[in-house]
């Protein structure tokens, strides 16, 4: 469900929001709900800032209950270095918000004392649970960014999403443990359902990701009815990684391949290259492509 937009971005609710503040109202915590919300809300509105900072089209944010999912219309796993640096950026703004809600709650006394507790220890609670090696949180995000660089972004996904479902199923069997012997614990056994889900729903997009980027280029080219064609020249032994920095939004690029005495090697076109960088990772010299 769509609430809004925020710089002609689309914020939208996951139905599993919606399950959570139901489930806080019902319990007669509304005001924390409502917090809650605003904490999820401030965390991604920061994943954005710093996505639009890097010159990312983000189309989208998604709401989840304890984060959310920015749909960007950029490659943006084709660099694991931001990918990352746009994860950790939500979990750093909570950690900010947190010393600045220490400084107003020990300086104030006119602030609702016990509602500004629990906003800082949402915010601690958001930065912690995100910063989990676990898809799709911000955690998981920078975990699969490392393991793309040696694996490529397919297999790092699986690799993560392989994390998240077993760490899921833990999390489930501890909270029904805990609710068999009497330490019932309803957080684990609503979150258990949510990673499990969102990490099968992660491993299903990614493997469309290099599809969307070529549909998106054959959308433009449909539209205009041209499309630039861009030539870079590269030395072999350079990675795809530096390569795809020189990729543009309205260009088809070629990449001329030279040798270290500037003969050409051969061409490899910029589908070739964003389809290696997906299943062999962004650190592969173009040569290989040859």
């Amino acid at each position: 469900m769509q609430i809004g937009r925020i710089f002609g971005v689309k914020i939208v609710f996951n139905w599993l929001f919606f399950f959570f503040l139901f489930f806080y109202a019902l319990m007669g915590r509304l005001a924390e709900s409502v917090t809650l919300f605003t904490v999820v809300l401030l965390h991604d509105f920061f994943h954005l800032l710093v996505a639009r900072g890097y010159g990312l089209r983000v189309k989208e944010v998604e709401l989840f209950p304890f984060g959310g999912m920015a749909h960007i219309d950029d490659l943006l796993e084709y660099d694991p270095m931001v990918e990352s640096r746009v994860a950790l950026a939500g979990p750093l703004f909570n950690i900010f918000m947190v010393g600045a809600a220490i400084i107003v709650y020990t300086n104030s006394h006119i602030l609702a004392q016990e509602l500004l507790l629990f906003f800082i220890r949402c915010n601690l609670l958001i930065a912690s649970f995100n910063l989990l090696p676990l898809l799709p949180l911000d955690g998981g995000r920078v975990l699969r960014a490392n393991l793309s660089k040696r694996f490529g972004y397919r297999k790092a996904t699986e690799q993560a999403v392989l994390i998240s479902k077993i760490m899921a199923v833990i999390f489930f069997t501890v909270g029904i443990l805990g609710f068999y012997y009497g330490a019932v614990n309803y957080s684990l056994l609503l979150i258990a359902p949510f990673i499990y889900y969102a990490a099968h729903r992660e491993q299903n997009q990614a493997a469309y990701v290099f599809v969307r980027y070529l549909n998106r280029k054959h959308r433009e080219l449909d539209r205009e009815g041209i499309l630039k064609a861009g030539y870079i020249v590269a030395l072999e032994d350079t990675p795809l990684k530096e390569i795809i920095k020189q990729f543009t939004h309205k260009n088809y690029q070629m990449v001329l391949v030279i040798s270290p005495g500037y003969k050409i090697k051969g061409t490899v076109t910029e589908g070739q290259i964003i389809d290696a960088v997906f299943k062999r990772g962004s650190h592969l010299p173009i040569k290989n492509l040859l």
